[in-house]
């Protein structure tokens, strides 16, 4: 650095300086008037002061980059460059498999490059004028169809012209696309043979290309107005344009098992494949008449036969024992009344765990508060203590009844002493699950009209059954439960005795499936999560009402405002919405039902 430019850097430094000192920023003036004269008499060079600038040094430098016909050369690479000017077929044209199946092969193509990147240019057109084009078309094409009724091609080309009239009436703009393909190398002929090479390998998928231009290609780099001939709409996606093709299931979770009815917008079977579903359970929601018990039965029915295992019922009705039967099928009826229950035999359940699972049974049965949930569990597991270690010699409710009368004061025996007499009234000693048999076995509480007492009924049911098949694990599914109308036991289920939460949490792991059917969300209760986290189908049936698709079934579920309105409000009796857990995106099915 000279003596000069020295002397500047030291008078525009103490100029700096002496702003700063006294806060006077018109001695900046100064600084500015100093480097003009600077400038002026070529102490300073611009220029160099701009390199030195990090965002001025490390642009490019357009002089290092020469275009040419077919490629570009940046430096010491090279670049082909395909222009893709046709694409005959748009995606509509093609089935799910061909698409699938195209696009897997233009990227294979593509991998012949080591970078191969795609531009995509478009421009929209004036659409009365395009219209107007189109409408003479039209004319001339019916002129030729006239004279030559034989010519499928104009007939062809008059259908697509129509195709587009009518797209841009409902509003669709036309547009200009032009797709460049541009291929990196290390040195002139390789890049441009590449180039050659992917341009026939997509001649393959009726795409026409070419070597562009050196003008297209300038076009391209400085990003000029496009030049594109091909016009296209929305409607007509060409094939390498962003387009969304319906998102379905996880293949292995539709494709066997169950078949649970007809894919309404893709016209294939839909089964539920419950040995890789994340839980064999499945959920029913949907009103009154939308065909919930139909589906259970039809269901239930298929994993009889597919599975030979039991299939239990809870019949609250009489409904559905009458519909097996219309069907011809054989069916077991198992009346409680008759068959009986047996809360206290413990079967060879450790007396602890079993008192357990009577006090959950009573307090939801009951609506027990916590003080008498745990009087209750006290009494039963005193009792089986003092039967199983020899102290008495037989073990029934009016044994527990006198315990409760010597434990409790007056008013809490009263209460108890009233539970204990409901119960008696069931627990004639018989164990009803020792009944169930391999094939369709129905639960007819049909006769009992307490609510209080059903769920008694149900619950005691429920526990053997988890206690009779938990013995093995991961054994494939065993048994199948069946609650229509599972609101009447899961509604007030409690959250600190939960059973039929339980066995939805631990049922897979036992081979149990549960298979339930109910009108609201709201009927899950306080575990609705529980349910909704752990239940591997979930299934919506037809529902007129839009805020029942936007505030509840939204939240499970991948649906758009459009699907709603157009679609989901207006399903009819046998139509669903089936989501598989694990997996948010839904299918629109039609039930399929077996009537024999």
């Amino acid at each position: 650095m000279n003596e000069d430019k020295i002397s500047f850097v030291f008078v525009s430094i103490l100029i700096m300086v002496l702003t700063i000192v006294y806060r006077n920023p018109l001695l900046l003036l100064l600084l500015v008037v100093v480097s003009l004269v600077a400038f002026k008499y070529g102490k300073i060079d611009i220029g160099s002061l701009i390199r030195k600038i990090p965002f001025f040094n490390n642009s490019i430098n357009l002089s290092s980059i020469k275009i040419e016909d077919g490629y570009i050369q940046k430096g010491n690479e090279y670049i082909g460059v395909l222009l893709i000017y046709d694409i005959p077929v748009d995606y509509k044209d093609l089935s799910e498999n061909s698409l699938r199946n195209s696009i897997a092969s233009f990227y294979k193509i593509l991998q012949v490059g080591e970078q191969v990147d795609i531009f995509f240019r478009k421009k929209y057109v004036d659409s009365i004028k395009y219209k107007e084009v189109l409408l003479h078309k039209a004319q001339n094409l019916r002129i030729i169809i006239d004279s030559d009724p034989s010519n499928s091609k104009a007939k062809r080309e008059l259908e697509i012209i129509n195709f587009l009239l009518d797209r841009i009436s409902e509003g669709e703009y036309p547009f200009k696309y032009e797709i460049y393909l541009l291929i990196h190398s290390k040195n002139k002929e390789r890049a441009i043979q590449l180039a050659e090479v992917i341009s026939k390998g997509l001649e393959g998928l009726n795409i026409r290309s070419r070597l562009a231009k050196k003008d297209e290609i300038s076009n391209l780099i400085f990003l000029s107005e496009c030049k594109c001939n091909k016009i296209s709409i929305p409607s007509q996606v060409p094939f390498l344009t962003p387009f969304s093709v319906d998102k379905l299931p996880k293949f292995q979770l539709r494709n066997d098992g169950i078949l649970l009815g007809k894919d309404i917008n893709h016209g294939i079977p839909v089964f539920w494949n419950i040995d890789t579903s994340e839980n064999p359970h499945m959920l029913i929601i949907g009103p009154t008449g939308a065909g919930k018990t139909e589906f259970l039965i039809n269901t239930s029915l298929q994993l009889s036969l597919n599975y030979s295992i039991p299939i239990v019922f809870f019949d609250t009705k009489g409904d559905i024992k009458q519909r097996i039967i219309k069907r011809g099928l054989e069916v077991k009826i198992l009346n409680p009344l008759y068959h009986g229950i047996s809360l206290l035999k413990a079967n060879n359940i450790p007396i602890q765990v079993r008192a357990m699972q009577i006090e959950k049974i009573l307090t939801n049965s009951f609506d027990l508060d916590k003080i008498h949930s745990s009087i209750i569990f006290k009494l039963i597991y005193d009792t089986l203590e003092d039967y199983y270690s020899g102290k008495i010699s037989y073990l029934n409710w009016d044994v527990i009844d006198e315990k409760a009368k010597s434990m409790l004061d007056e008013i809490t025996y009263l209460y108890i002493s009233k539970i204990i007499k409901i119960i008696k009234s069931l627990d004639h000693g018989g164990d009803l699950v020792d009944y169930i048999t391999t094939g369709l076995n129905v639960i007819d509480i049909t006769m009992i009209k307490s609510e209080t007492l059903r769920k008694i009924i149900m619950y005691t049911i429920i526990t053997d059954i988890y206690n009779k098949f938990s013995s093995s694990v991961d054994n494939g599914t065993k048994i199948v439960l069946v609650l229509d109308e599972a609101w009447t036991v899961i509604k007030n289920e409690k959250v600190d005795y939960p059973l039929v939460a339980d066995l939805v949490k631990r049922g897979r792991g036992h081979g149990i499936a549960l298979l339930m059917a109910t009108q609201n969300v709201e009927d899950l209760g306080e575990m609705s999560s529980v349910y909704l986290d752990n239940i591997g189908l979930l299934i919506f049936m037809n529902n007129g009402d839009k805020e029942f698709w936007n505030n509840v079934v939204k939240r499970f579920v991948n649906i758009n405002d459009e699907e709603i309105y157009n679609n989901l409000t207006f399903l009819g009796r046998g139509e669903a919405l089936v989501r598989f857990l694990g997996d948010p995106r839904p299918l629109l099915i039609k039930t399929d039902i077996i009537t024999s």
